[in-house]
This record gives C-alpha cells, sequence and structure tokens, in this order.
C-alpha cells in the first residue's frame, strides 16, 4: 500500500510538471522597444497658412502631408487649409498655442511679432546680401537654434524650418519706383511689423498695418496704393492685375518659418517627432528650389501687364543708404537683441 501511495503522487507530480511545462504563455509588448507604443493610434494634424494653392508653399505643404503619411504607415494625416481659409495667421498661431484647431502652420517671421519679438532683427531692410546667404543662416547658424529654444518658451509654438518666402518686391499704381524720393506719399501696405513700418516711412512712404487676407481688396478699391510682396506671391496672388508698377527692391530675404504647437509635438512619440522633422526639411529643400525654377517665366508674364523697373546696384544703394536710421531705431527700441553681433554672425555666411 504504501509503495502504490509513493507511486500514486509521483504520476501526480509529474503530470502536474507536464502541464506547467506545456503551458505556452505570450509575452506582453514591451513599449520600450517598439518606439511608440501607441502604433495603432492615429494623429491628425491640421495646417493653416495665408498663401494661395499655386504659390510653393502652398504646393510643398501638401507634399509634406503626403510623406508624413507615406512614412508613418498612416499614422500621422495632415489637412493643409491654404489661402486664409482658417482665418488670419494671428488666431491660427494662437491655437497653436494651445494645442486647439490648428496644429502647424507657416508664415513671414515678420508676421509673429505679436507673440514674440525675437525675429524681428530678420526683417531689418537690406540685412542679407542674397537668398543664398539667409538659406545658410537659417540653416546653420548657432544663434538661429538659440532664437528657436528661446521662441519655443516665450510662445509654447515650435520652429521646424524655414520656406523661402522670396526677395519681398515693391508694386503700386501710381508710379515707377526707382529712387527712395518715389516712394514720397505712396500709401503701401505692410505686415504687421514695427520694423516694415519703420523701413517705409524712412523712404518716406506711408505704411498701413493689413492682415494678408483683405490685401487684394484693398489694392483693387484704391484703399492703399501698394505692397511689398515677392514676385511669385504677388503673381499668384493676381496683385499685377490691380497694380500697375513694379520695382525689385530686394529689401529684405524674406523667409516663411514653419511651426508646430509645443503640446501636440510633446504627444507624439519620438519615432514620428522625426518623420514630421523630415518630411518638412525635404519640403523646405524642394520649395526653395521651385521657387529658383519660375523666377524667369513669372517676370516674363509679369512684364506684359506691369511697368517693371530693375534696380542697377548703385540704385539699390541709394535705398540701402536712406533706411540706415532703421537700424539706430531699431538698436534703441530693441536693446535686449545685440544686432551688431547678429550681423556679424550673418557676415560669415
Amino acid at each position: 500500500m504504501k509503495r502504490f501511495i509513493a507511486l500514486l503522487l509521483v504520476i501526480i507530480m509529474a503530470t502536474s510538471l507536464v502541464a506547467c511545462g506545456g503551458k505556452t504563455t505570450e509575452p506582453k509588448p514591451d513599449a520600450s522597444n517598439t518606439g511608440s507604443g501607441d502604433e495603432g493610434k492615429i494623429y491628425k494634424i491640421v495646417y493653416a497658412n495665408t498663401v494661395p494653392d499655386s504659390n510653393p508653399q502652398a504646393i510643398y505643404a501638401k507634399y509634406m502631408a503626403e510623406r508624413m503619411k507615406e512614412l508613418s504607415g498612416g499614422r500621422l494625416q495632415m489637412t493643409v487649409y491654404n489661402n486664409n481659409q482658417l482665418g488670419d495667421f494671428v488666431s491660427c498661431f494662437n491655437q497653436m498655442q494651445i494645442n486647439g484647431t490648428v496644429q502647424m502652420g507657416d508664415v513671414s517671421s515678420a508676421s509673429i511679432t505679436s507673440a514674440s519679438t525675437l525675429f524681428t532683427p530678420f526683417s531689418l531692410p537690406f540685412l542679407f546680401k542674397s537668398k543664398e546667404q539667409s538659406f545658410n543662416y537659417f540653416d546653420n547658424s548657432e544663434t538661429i537654434k538659440k532664437i528657436e529654444e528661446e521662441f519655443v518658451k516665450e510662445t509654447n509654438v515650435r520652429v521646424l524650418g524655414y520656406f523661402y518666402n522670396d526677395a519681398r518686391a515693391l508694386t503700386n499704381s501710381k508710379r515707377a519706383v526707382s529712387k527712395p524720393d518715389d516712394c514720397k506719399g505712396l500709401k503701401l501696405r505692410v505686415m504687421q511689423s514695427d520694423v516694415y513700418i519703420k523701413t517705409f516711412e524712412a523712404l518716406g512712404a506711408s505704411p498701413i498695418s493689413m492682415s494678408f487676407s483683405e490685401l487684394f481688396t484693398a489694392l483693387q478699391q484704391k484703399n492703399v496704393d501698394g505692397q511689398d510682396n515677392g514676385l511669385i506671391l504677388t503673381m499668384d496672388s493676381k496683385f499685377n492685375e490691380v497694380q500697375k508698377y513694379f520695382t525689385d527692391l530686394n529689401h529684405v530675404q524674406d523667409t516663411s518659418v514653419i511651426f508646430i504647437s509645443e503640446d501636440f509635438w510633446k504627444s507624439l512619440p519620438e519615432d514620428l517627432q522625426q518623420i514630421i522633422q523630415q518630411a518638412v526639411d525635404e519640403a523646405v529643400e524642394k520649395e526653395r528650389e521651385e521657387y529658383a525654377k519660375r523666377l524667369d517665366s513669372y517676370m516674363e508674364e509679369l512684364k506684359k501687364t506691369v511697368e517693371v523697373t530693375i534696380l542697377t546696384d548703385e540704385q539699390r544703394a541709394a535705398f540701402k543708404e536712406k533706411c540706415k536710421p532703421v537700424y539706430e531705431w531699431y538698436k534703441e527700441t530693441y536693446p535686449q537683441y545685440d544686432l551688431d553681433a547678429i550681423m556679424a554672425d550673418i557676415e560669415k555666411y
């Protein structure tokens, strides 16, 4: 009997061990090894800008959206609203600050002074010698990186890159402009930027701040005489239909800053942050190339409807000289920024 009981206990124990050894337990996924831990989650992005659909910035914002979707396997889905469809950019920027109805967008750096003055030095007249110099500076300067770090602290909005917004030119309906005195008395729409206002005051014009969305109607109804956007945006916006004269003043090599809500950015897994940055970098490179390709053909079209003045180096130097007081005003108004150091830094590029 004792032997039987002992044998029975051995059989029971062996059966139990086999059962335990044969059980397959699937390991739980380790989020730290997957890159995000939420591969199935879809992140929707609303992107706002001010330019028409045909503008390179608008085209490559949509390219950016396509690349995000492709690279993320559909986890990033961005909808682009061009041409002020969601309202003026100030209100859209405010939405980015709180991660509201808009998460991303782009606009000229001069348009964000109501939120931060950190980018105001780059609206100063004749600061950059060429678009190539501005590209190199914005892409590589340590000063710019520090400004971006301060900007996100001030605004809760992150900078991701810089579209080219063209060399700003001057159009008007009154007269050809080839020297500073020709600007006297012209009512010119400018962005909501005190630097732009001071620049055209120095040239003797009467600058009027106005949202871009209101500009065509204001030109058409003669509420203002002219404006100072680049060749491509001037043509894409059909300003040549309500203007008679164009001058390639080139007083600002303008950038359109690409923004994203910092709250939204922080909500993203790291792999999706990297994908967004890659899509932005690709779009910026292609958008700048597109601008260069269009310039000659757009100028030929412009000449069919508008009298065009191409300034000589000597003529442009006269405008630059007239704008020198703007720099002194800037140093007095914004003593927190070392303008001399910024200008010296730009010269390296």
